[in-house]
């Protein structure tokens, strides 16, 4: 599926949608419900498909602008529900609708030995330092260094704070699972299959004050690398 960001067209737009439908199955209430009414059982979480409409939702922040489409000559490209980054310069593809608690799920993969990263609760980048997923939030490392110990700067580590308990990363080439899930102060990742990190941010003094609401987002770390299956549940309300 090839996608953009559409603009004037009188529909509502992906993150009004997107907004839209978290409302509808968060906050208990049934559409139509008699005023006074008791409020029925939330509903499950809805899961988007963050790609659905290409790039519709997202934003760039940093380097490089979005084009779509064959041949399409930008940093960040969508065709065929495959988010590609050229990996010139350095910023961040952002989904522009904060969330709290969440779970997001993605597959990603190298075609060449490269970096990149996934950001959580995060602000915009705007090139100043102390706006990088890293500083002001949290940033998953993605790396292609499959084989190597885990550590707090490998491949699934909650970079510069926590290590995973294994790196099962993958060889260049091969497509990886992420799976990312923040509830109130507690982040749990799960990469490949393995559950490498279960962390109560409240338990160390470096993240203790990190904000518990903000943007996901991709990495542009000066690799070429590939996202699909971008699909985003908010569980704000099933948090609760």
């Amino acid at each position: 599926m090839r996608g953009s960001v559409m603009q004037g067209t009188g529909r509502a737009t992906w993150p009004e949608r997107f907004a839209a439908w978290t409302i509808i199955a968060g906050c208990g209430l049934a559409a139509g419900a008699a005023p006074g009414a008791a409020p029925l059982e939330a509903a499950e979480p809805v899961v988007v498909d963050a790609l659905a409409n290409g790039l519709e939702g997202w934003t760039i922040d940093g380097a490089g602008q979005a084009s779509t489409g064959p041949g399409a000559a930008a940093v960040w490209t969508c065709e065929d529900g495959v988010v590609r980054c050229t990996g010139k310069g350095f910023g961040f593809l952002r989904f522009t609708r904060p969330l709290e608690d969440f779970r997001l799920e993605l597959e990603y993969r190298f075609p060449k030995k490269g970096n990149s990263g996934i950001g959580i609760r995060t602000i915009p980048f705007t090139k100043n330092f102390d706006t990088r997923p890293s500083v002001a939030a949290y940033e998953i490392q993605l790396l292609s260094d499959a084989g190597s110990p885990p550590g707090k700067g490998s491949c699934g580590s909650l970079y510069q704070y926590v290590a995973p308990s294994a790196n099962v990363s993958r060889p260049v080439g091969e497509w990886n699972s992420m799976q990312i899930e923040c509830r109130g102060p507690r982040i749990r990742i799960t990469h490949n299959g393995t559950d490498i990190i279960d962390f109560d941010q409240t338990t160390l003094k470096e993240t203790a004050k990190k904000p518990l609401a903000g943007n996901v987002c991709l990495q542009n770390h000066g690799s070429v690398v590939e996202f699909r299956k971008v699909r985003i549940t908010d569980i704000t309300a099933a948090s609760r």
